[in-house]
């Protein structure tokens, strides 16, 4: 990779790793679910005129894309934004932001297990060995740990399984537009939570000065701007080069909840990240393959 790309793929992992303690403050002054369909329904809305320019552009040079299907755009906006989204803004509420970083952040190894009896790919020894790791992982970080509510734990790897059935999709659906796709999926799926938010949480939000800041953070740069700069490496770099870097999310996400918000690195969450960690590098290898992985932040 060419430097300038290897400083930008950290970036990216870095504000979505951060994005944590920003939705963990964001919802401290706000309802979670209706800020989770706000958020995307902003940031899908900033994308439109990207999408738009981009449409009239011809594909980048030996690359084709097919047209996307209406009921495949749905099916991973309620996956990938409505179900990951509003499990995850809820888990996050019940949780340290660091643990939410890691928990969320198993997708990896959900995929290969999904991808055995969805796609047919067995698990190998090396993913297997992956499984296990981050399995213990979850373990040390949940178990007891003060880390979060067993509700909040549950919510999030729930975020996580939707995630990982998204990546499936995905896989099936081959080489199209990404930037329609992601567009077309934070506006259907936020939508949703946006409504759903409204009519259920009956609360309206308390900001203050910081809460703005932050939630400008999760629609723009950790939204639109990312998504954007996310793509464009996918369409200079293969899926496996490029997801192999997505294990920096939930470091960056541990180490800003500790900076930002004074979470405690404890034992079980030093011990616990680098099992899930290694897990997901592990098992990565298999997960990636022809596949398109969105970070969830």
């Amino acid at each position: 990779m060419h430097p300038r790309d290897v400083a930008t793929t950290v970036l990216v992992t870095a504000v979505w790793g951060v994005a944590f303690v920003g939705i963990k403050e964001v919802i401290a002054h706000g309802p979670p679910v209706t800020l989770a369909g706000a958020r995307f329904v902003l940031g899908g809305g900033l994308l439109v005129p990207l999408v738009r320019r981009r449409a009239m552009l011809p594909p980048p040079p030996g690359r084709r894309v097919r047209p996307l299907r209406g009921r495949e755009v749905l099916l991973v906006a309620l996956l990938q934004t409505t179900a990951l989204y509003g499990l995850g803004f809820l888990g996050v509420q019940r949780t340290t932001a660091g643990a939410a970083a890691l928990l969320l952040n198993t997708n990896p190894v959900m995929v290969a297990l999904l991808a055995w009896p969805m796609l047919g790919e067995p698990l190998g020894p090396t993913s297997l060995a992956g499984v296990v790791l981050a399995l213990a992982g979850v373990a040390t970080v949940s178990v007891h740990s003060g880390l979060g509510s067993p509700g909040g734990i549950g919510l999030l790897l729930g975020g996580a399984l939707a995630w990982a059935s998204a990546s499936i999709v995905l896989k099936r659906m081959g080489s199209v537009d990404l930037l329609r796709l992601s567009c077309g999926q934070m506006l259907v799926g936020g939508l949703p939570l946006l409504v759903f938010g409204i009519v259920s949480e009956h609360r309206l939000p308390h900001p203050t000065a910081a809460s703005v800041a932050w939630f400008a953070f999760l629609v723009i740069p950790a939204t639109a701007v990312n998504f954007v700069l996310w793509f464009r490496l996918l369409e200079r770099y293969s899926a496996t080069a490029m997801t192999s870097w997505l294990f920096l999310i939930p470091v960056f996400g541990v180490l800003a909840g500790a900076v930002v918000l004074h979470e405690p690195i404890g034992w079980r969450v030093g011990a616990g990240g680098l099992l899930v960690v290694a897990g997901v590098l592990l098992t990565q290898r298999q997960a990636s393959r022809e596949e398109v992985i969105v970070s969830a932040a």
